[in-house]
């Protein structure tokens, strides 16, 4: 079941994606076209899965995960960490953005606000289907639908709006995921060695989103084009 939501949250993520794409004057003047954007994503979920498994892995050390087969076999050995994809995900897409001069905070921007809608309506439906309503997972739940109102009822009407700059909403997606994600972690009482790399994932993730918002105002901050 914990697989078809992860599927259900994919097809949102496009969907919004493609919602907010279609029709951006500003990506499609700089020659990026739809299915630009599309390939990208596409090429994307091929490293948020592989990074997701590999720190999921680096977490949970097993011998049976020496075997590729079952390191890919998700559905048999389940096991996927969010942060971890988020991690190989971004690294691939500023690469390739920069690499194809690409408008890269614009996409980026995109991108993240498809992840707040994926991630933000995956936790609520999580919460409900498998009834986790302990206090853990229900503030972090509840932590990611907020996230999800403040971007869906403010920010992007500004952003759409010009009256943010580029690469704010990417910068504040990164802060508010790793904030929620460390509230998780302090309430389930996990920074321990075992959660090393999670703490040091969230870390470089609040640090890169921070550098994004003083962007915003410092002009010093060296841009991505």
């Amino acid at each position: 079941m914990e697989i078809v939501l992860i599927i259900i949250s994919i097809f949102i993520f496009l969907f919004v994606l493609h919602y907010y794409v279609r029709d951006d004057f500003v990506i499609f003047r700089k020659n990026v076209s739809l299915e630009d954007v599309f390939n990208m994503a596409f090429i994307s979920f091929i490293f948020v899965f592989l990074s997701s498994r590999f720190f999921y892995v680096l977490e949970n050390p097993n011998p049976i995960y020496l075997n590729p087969l079952v390191f890919l076999a998700v559905f048999y050995h389940k096991g996927l960490s969010l942060t971890g994809g988020i991690i190989g995900g971004g690294l691939f897409l500023v690469w390739y953005v920069r690499k194809n001069k690409f408008p890269g905070k614009r996409l980026l921007d995109f991108f993240s606000v498809a992840a707040v809608w994926a991630i933000g309506i995956y936790s609520v439906v999580y919460l409900v289907v498998f009834r986790k309503f302990t206090p853990q997972f229900l503030i972090e739940g509840v932590l990611f639908a907020i996230l999800l109102a403040i971007f869906s009822l403010l920010l992007v009407p500004k952003y759409l709006g010009a009256k943010i700059k580029d690469g704010l909403l990417t910068g504040i997606f990164c802060v508010g995921y790793s904030l929620i994600k460390f509230v998780n972690l302090l309430m389930l009482k996990q920074f321990s060695p075992e959660k090393l790399s999670e703490t040091t994932l969230l870390i470089i993730i609040f640090f890169s989103g921070l550098i994004f918002i003083l962007k915003e105002f410092s002009p010093k901050i060296k841009d991505l084009k």
